[in-house]
């Protein structure tokens, strides 16, 4: 029986195309004209996947997927939106809140579409056959949290067989990846063809073999064990649900040959497995409980290598705010929830609780709490948005937080209520009043701050919450504030607009408006850097190069930018241009950026001593140099790592 899908698209030219798209490749096909039919039609009986246009009359596609995702027939429906109105990744990503894994942007391709179809609905039936299986992390935890010592045998994983030890993995075969640890080494090129064959026939799977053979030493056949380990496992989170069956056999208490570092694993298990925003992993009610760590959570965090922002965070799990207090400002945190939920590091409560220290644990330190609980560590990111902020700014009522909240929260605020506030506010304001300023007095580093904020404050998130009239003003908000920001960080267009205002005084009231406009556009791209906002960080600084040729500063941003940029991570083109960038950036300005970002390149390429070099100079010329300050303590703590030994990791 052909597969149902339902295409709601109120453009009859494109529904027509879809339609006769789709059944050309075998499937049936139904379709609905705006927001109430499709919600009704498919109350009537659910089809295998819905082709969603968001911008649908009655009601807005987004209300729908909301109301699709409360009822019991829409829980689980697949969904693929197609838009031609919101665009952007970060509009994709808060669609994925919603349930939505493919996002297409119009026009797209035939072969696009028919892709995520097949996609879709392969997934579905793999669900569907998975319904009493459990994901990988489940056994994992399972076996970790019990001590079990033992096999658990996968099926539909070529019978995959991980043997435990109190809860450590020590083996693994045939892998989730590779065949097994021969075939690892030998696709990295460890070993021939020829020892491969030996250590699976003569050799029977025995490990040791390989250095009878001389292949490899024992400590470096004990260093490639835990990798191929730590890999395979780590690669399992990401696969579908599995059915297992443990077969437990005894072992001496206190016995452990050697140990995975299981938080870390389970960590970046999670990291590969999940986009960073896109699960939330506690209720929504524990958002305003005062939140505290376990004794778990002193169990486990100094096993963990978290950055900045996690650290920041961890560090204020203190008992005396409430969860949605820690993590004002955060962004990319939802692995690390997912871990501290799943290992039961924090605890909760309605009042302020204080942290449950094990009973008669000697604590020494916590490796993963600044120094500086409140964030103003020296050691803070090279572009922290916050640093661009001018001081007579901070002291203004903020519109909204610095940085983006997370995704799923409880609201503190009637959303639709703020929407309404801030659209009458707007109402008669000319472009300097939009942004809280007099005509005479321009800021532009106000200007950036007060853009930055509402378009964060009415991002993708938001519209996703919104509907009908609000999701209109909302609309209305982002234009206003937009052109109003265009408008008055260009030279030329400020100029004619204060003429319209019939000021006496135009421009930016600065000497050298060429030269001004170049420092606008390059803190307008470092504030993209700060936000990861690569496409836009790389406009922004070409501007400013493009004004000021001469500027090394600027260029080494501009080839940090292009460096950055995943979408150039695979090219050794790319990667020389910017090469070739930062050693022009320098011939023309000894900037301790270009050291810096230098420094970097060299240590992602493994070359520390080099890498060491370039931190150092970028340091003689700014001793507070964040990012060369980061560079050389990474390359300090990887050092000190391998002084222990390996002997000493392995066994201790």
């Amino acid at each position: 029986m052909a597969q149902r899908i339902l295409i709601a698209e109120d453009n009859d030219r494109v529904a027509a195309f879809l339609e006769a798209l789709l059944r050309h490749e075998g499937y049936a096909t139904e379709r609905t004209a705006d927001g109430i039919e499709t919600l009704q039609h498919i109350g009537r009986g659910a089809p295998d996947l819905l082709l969603l246009d968001l911008r649908l009359p009655r009601l807005h596609g987004v209300d729908l997927l909301k109301k699709l995702r409360k009822s019991t027939v829409g829980r689980d429906l697949p969904v693929i939106v197609a838009t031609g109105v919101y665009r952007g990744e970060r509009y994709a990503r808060a669609a994925q809140g919603l349930g939505v894994r493919h996002y297409l942007e119009k026009p797209f391709s035939a072969e696009a579409l028919l892709l995520a179809v097949k996609d879709m609905l392969s997934s579905r039936q793999q669900e569907a056959a998975a319904e009493e299986s459990e994901p990988f992390d489940h056994h994992l935890y399972q076996a970790f949290s019990t001590a079990f010592s033992g096999t658990c045998h996968f099926e539909g994983t070529r019978g995959a067989i991980l043997s435990f030890l109190a809860g450590t993995p020590v083996s693994l075969r045939p892998g989730f990846v590779h065949r097994d640890f021969g075939d690892y080494l030998f696709q990295n090129g460890r070993i021939s063809a020829d020892e491969y064959d030996y250590y699976q026939a003569a050799g029977r799977f025995r490990s040791d073999v390989l250095v009878q053979l001389g292949c490899l030493r024992y400590p470096e056949l004990l260093q490639e064990k835990l990798a191929y380990l730590n890999g395979e496992l780590i690669e399992a989170f990401s696969g579908p649900p599995l059915k297992v069956e443990q077969r437990p056999f005894p072992l001496s208490p206190g016995l452990q040959l050697f140990t995975l570092n299981m938080p870390s694993l389970f960590y970046r298990g999670y990291w590969r497995s999940s986009a960073p925003d896109t699960a939330n992993p506690f209720p929504e009610d524990v958002y305003g409980q005062f939140v505290a760590p376990a004794a778990a959570f002193y169990r486990h965090v100094n096993f963990l290598d978290l950055n900045e922002e996690e650290r920041r965070f961890v560090g204020q799990l203190d008992g005396s705010r409430t969860m949605a207090e820690c993590l004002e400002g955060a962004s990319g945190l939802m692995p690390l929830l997912r871990l501290l939920k799943t290992f039961g590091m924090l605890t909760f409560a309605r009042e302020p609780l204080s942290p449950e220290l094990p009973a008669g644990m000697p604590l020494r330190t916590l490796f993963n709490i600044l120094e500086d609980e409140t964030g103003a560590s020296s050691d803070d990111p090279l572009e922290s948005f916050s640093d661009l902020v001018a001081d007579e700014s901070r002291d203004d009522e903020p519109l909204v937080p610095s940085q983006p909240a997370p995704p799923v929260l409880p609201e503190t605020v009637d959303l639709s209520l703020r929407v309404r506030q801030v659209f009458d506010g707007l109402q008669g304001k000319n472009y300097y009043q939009v942004f809280a300023m007099e005509q005479g007095k321009f800021s532009f580093d106000q200007l950036k701050s007060h853009y930055f904020r509402l378009t964060r404050e009415f991002g993708p998130e938001a519209m996703m919450q919104l509907a009908g009239e609000e999701a209109g003003m909302v609309e209305e908000i982002l234009a206003t504030v937009t052109t109003a920001y265009n408008t008055l960080s260009d030279v030329i267009k400020k100029e004619r607009y204060d003429e319209l205002l019939g000021s006496d005084k135009v421009g930016l009231g600065q000497k050298g408006d060429d030269i001004f406009q170049s420092q606008v556009q390059f803190q307008s791209g470092k504030v993209f850097l700060d936000m990861e906002e690569w496409d836009n960080a790389e406009k922004a600084l070409q501007d400013a190069c493009n004004i000021a040729p001469k500027n090394g500063d600027y260029l080494a941003h501009l080839a940090w930018s292009i460096y950055r940029n995943p979408r150039n991570g695979s090219s050794p083109a790319m990667r020389e241009k910017v090469r070739q960038m930062l050693n022009r950036a320098l011939s023309l300005d000894r900037v301790p950026s270009a050291y810096a970002f230098k420094g970097w390149m060299l240590l992602d390429g493994g070359q520390d001593l080099l890498a060491e070099a370039e931190f150092s100079k970028a340091l003689k010329l700014d001793a507070r140099h964040a990012l060369a300050r980061k560079g050389l303590r990474e390359i300090t703590e990887k050092r000190e790592q391998e002084k222990k030994g390996l002997f000493r990791r392995m066994f201790s």
